[in-house]
């Protein structure tokens, strides 16, 4: 209870399972696979220059070098000052604080953090495992994605409810990934659903029908999807050259339009979908243009029935919030207390912890605002926290 006798639910912390790939995948992996996997991880750890590399966007997804805003080419740029993300040992938050990067393999070390950010629960995500989409054999992707799930089934299993992890989608595979979202949603009672990107590895959106199948499924279970992925990876959201602040929003953005026009949350009313890493200010604005150009029943979305006001207001759609945004008052005071989640991004560069909850708590929005952001909401958009809730109290 870290927040005036309320439980704080961080919903979009991370872990970097690429910074020690076998610790996460080798004794875990398919022994179909097991060959397959070792050619795999020689070549990443051959590629990395430094600790918390990924290695594999290497040869995954090769990039040329962008150029920086207001030059004509790359190389006018001076370079950057200070170490590259990951370098190091350790990566550094956004309050310069460093993170010990034994989190990734050891729960004990991210329970300590949590506590020192006075965080209760954590909700872990995989760090650039949608990417795997970039490999040609879907079968090696699913294996990849199979070792990541019983590993985080081990890694949460003492944390007393305070850990819980997401699933990992194989786009190319919607049955494997509805029967993985089956199976742990029976066998590990700290799962707590499927994360998906936010559009499709061949390009299409999110109200693509080949994946109404697993909306079905989730809704079914009564477990949320949890919308987070890159843009400047696979799989690719418009304007992957957009710096980094801007391309995440735009990301989100683009999944919301998907889903709401695409009629998503009305073929699936009891469905729940969260928006992550995307910011959250621009939602008001979104909401508008949404409701002004989406006409429900059109030629343009056939399949939409309410406005994107009423899918908000009806508890279908949360955003996650970053904890130093200026806006979140004023989208609040728009949209309502009631979509937003919070989050850190821990332990991630950029992230603003230990300092996230102390953020919020001091931000100029209701009382009732603050308990509902840090943790309320949370309970709404997965109801299986409410056993820990009780528990703690």
């Amino acid at each position: 209870m870290s927040y005036n006798g309320h439980l704080v639910v961080d919903a979009d912390c991370h872990i970097r399972q690429y910074w020690d790939l076998d610790r996460t995948y080798k004794e875990r992996m398919d022994p179909a696979y097991r060959e397959t996997y070792a050619r795999f991880s020689e070549a990443s750890a051959a590629a990395r220059r430094k600790p918390g590399d990924r290695g594999f966007s290497e040869f995954l997804w090769p990039q040329l070098p962008k150029r920086p805003l207001g030059v004509h080419e790359a190389y006018e740029a001076r370079a950057r000052s200070g170490p590259a993300e990951g370098g190091g040992s350790r990566s550094s938050t956004n309050a310069g604080v460093e993170i010990d990067p034994a989190c990734n393999w050891d729960p004990a070390v991210r329970l300590r953090d949590m506590d020192t950010a006075a965080v209760d629960i954590s909700v872990v995500f995989p760090s650039s495992a949608d990417s795997f989409c970039a490999l040609r054999d879907a079968g090696f992707e699913a294996a990849l994605h199979a070792a990541y799930h019983r590993f985080m089934h081990d890694y949460c299993a003492d944390a007393d409810g305070r850990l819980w992890w997401l699933g990992a989608s194989t786009f190319r595979n919607i049955p494997e990934t509805i029967a993985q979202l089956q199976h742990w949603a029976k066998s590990d009672p700290y799962f707590a659903g499927m994360s998906i990107p936010r559009s499709c590895p061949d390009g299409r959106m999110l109200d693509n029908p080949d994946i109404h199948p697993l909306y079905a499924a989730s809704q079914e279970l009564d477990l949320p999807l949890w919308v987070h992925s890159g843009a400047n990876r696979p799989p690719f959201t418009p304007w992957t050259d957009a710096p980094n602040g801007l391309y995440h929003a735009i990301g989100g953005q683009y999944a919301m339009a998907a889903l709401i026009g695409g009629g998503v949350f009305d073929l699936f009313p009891r469905l729940r979908i969260g928006l992550f890493e995307s910011f959250s200010g621009w939602m008001p604005y979104l909401v508008e243009r949404l409701d002004d150009g989406y006409k429900p029943g059109s030629a343009a979305t056939p399949k939409l029935e309410r406005s994107a006001s009423e899918i908000v207001a009806a508890g279908n759609l949360f955003c996650s919030i970053e904890a130093d945004e200026e806006h979140i008052g004023y989208a609040i005071e728009t949209l309502g207390e009631h979509p937003w989640l919070f989050s850190t991004d821990y332990p991630h560069n950029g992230s603003p912890w230990p300092n996230a909850v102390p953020m919020v708590a001091g931000k100029a929005i209701a009382e009732s605002a603050k308990i509902k952001l840090l943790g309320e909401n949370a309970h709404r958009f997965l109801p299986q926290l409410a056993g820990v809730a009780t528990a703690s109290a």
